[in-house]
């Protein structure tokens, strides 16, 4: 019979632990560097500067508000068609857009089919 001798490996680092992580000496050098990326450009921006207060002009959130601030508002299958997403997908993206402080209001017209419209906007 034969037996195979396991080896547990160390938790620590190589050198009984005094291997430092380059970091772990100044924590806020972590920290600046997560708010600093770099584009694919080469350009560094900060993350406190590049938050947009609207979605970009062509994502599928922005086509989804476009359409939902319609006069007439925008169906689930229309936001689907539009954006490719799943129906949970989209709920939820009518949800943030609640939740980013727009009046996002259901509406059913007599054929008994579901409009969501953004109330109150221009």
């Amino acid at each position: 019979m034969t037996t195979m001798a396991t080896t547990r490996k160390s938790r620590t680092p190589r050198g009984g632990g005094a291997t430092m992580n380059a970091h772990a000496a100044n924590p806020e050098a972590v920290v600046e560097a997560a708010r600093r990326r770099r584009s694919r450009d080469g350009t560094v921006t900060n993350a406190a500067t590049s938050i947009e207060a609207s979605p970009r002009p062509t994502s599928k959130k922005a086509a989804i508000e476009s359409l939902v601030r319609r006069e007439d508002g925008a169906t689930i299958p229309q936001l689907i068609h539009a954006t490719g997403w799943q129906e949970h997908s989209i709920r939820a993206a009518l949800t943030g857009l609640r939740k980013a402080g727009l009046a996002v209001a259901r509406e059913r017209d007599q054929q008994g089919r579901t409009f969501y419209r953004i109330v109150g906007a221009s």
